[in-house]
């Protein structure tokens, strides 16, 4: 994941915006130490590049560090350095708010890729663009550590067609109408369209869309829809959306879809990051 300099100068900011009052007010500031970082449960790490960065702005010499992906047990070390005591202690709650939060969404993702995956090997979890303002970059990279892919990264990638567009155009009978010619003005693009029923997703593929959305169907009625369309368009993509999370992701996998979509993943509780400093 690309984080820019002046990201990690804004996260920096949030807990430093002026000085480290209390280090200043120990006169400790100048002394040197050591920071670890290390985790009191299993877990998939995730953020430990991005500590390094803070790590490389605040003057902080590296020792070691497990990059993201990584299965780890509890009592592992994630990252350690040595500086002055004032950048230590600036860099302590930044680079664990962090790894924890990241390393939560890993973990959970993980965790749902496993059931799934036992389940259908070839299916995949795709994640939504419902998450906390602000922290896209990280939520993003800590899915794709746990094993799961965004959806859809942002509106200029893909197109992907809803019920609030359709009110735009004439409705659903407007969208069938306009595919065609969409289909041919967007030739490299992929055109998703979301559906509540079988009926419309048959008629959505025989107008040339590329793959169906579906939302908050049942899952013998999504069964039922997959393998119907299977069987007029092989090529279809099919995904599953609303309200599929951790509780329910096994039934779902045995439905056949390509992807399961979902927001759950984002709602992960932060893993217990613990930090030593000497």
């Amino acid at each position: 994941m690309f984080i820019t300099i002046s990201e990690i100068d804004r996260l920096i900011n949030e807990d430093v915006p002026y000085i480290d009052l209390t280090s200043w007010s120990l006169g400790i500031k100048e002394q040197s130490g050591k920071i670890t970082y290390f985790t009191r449960e299993d877990a998939v790490v995730c953020g430990t590049e991005e500590v390094r960065m803070v790590f490389e702005r605040l003057n902080i010499e590296i020792d070691q560090m497990i990059p993201s992906g990584q299965l780890v047990r509890a009592g592992s070390e994630l990252i350690t350095g040595k500086g002055r005591a004032e950048d230590l202690h600036r860099v302590w709650k930044v680079g664990q708010n962090i790894i924890d939060s990241c390393s939560g969404i890993a973990t959970k993702t993980k965790k749902m890729v496993d059931v799934m995956k036992v389940v259908d090997p070839h299916m995949v979890i795709l994640t939504t663009r419902k998450g906390f303002p602000g922290t896209k970059k990280l939520a993003t990279k800590a899915i794709m550590a746990g094993g799961a892919m965004p959806h859809r990264l942002g509106l200029s990638e893909t197109i992907v067609i809803f019920k609030q567009h359709m009110n735009f155009i004439g409705g659903f009978e407007g969208l069938l109408e306009k595919l065609p010619e969409l289909r041919k003005e967007s030739c490299e693009k992929k055109i998703i369209v979301e559906a509540t029923a079988l009926e419309q997703a048959v008629a959505l593929c025989r107008a040339g869309a590329d793959g169906v959305q579906f939302d908050k169907l049942g899952v013998a009625e999504l069964s039922e829809a997959v393998m119907t369309l299977r069987k007029e368009f092989p090529n279809c993509v099919l995904l599953a959306a609303g309200g599929i999370n951790e509780t329910n992701i096994a039934t779902y996998a045995k439905t056949k879809v390509n992807g399961i979509i979902t927001t759950s993943l984002y709602n992960a509780k932060p893993i217990d990051i613990g930090v030593k400093m000497q």
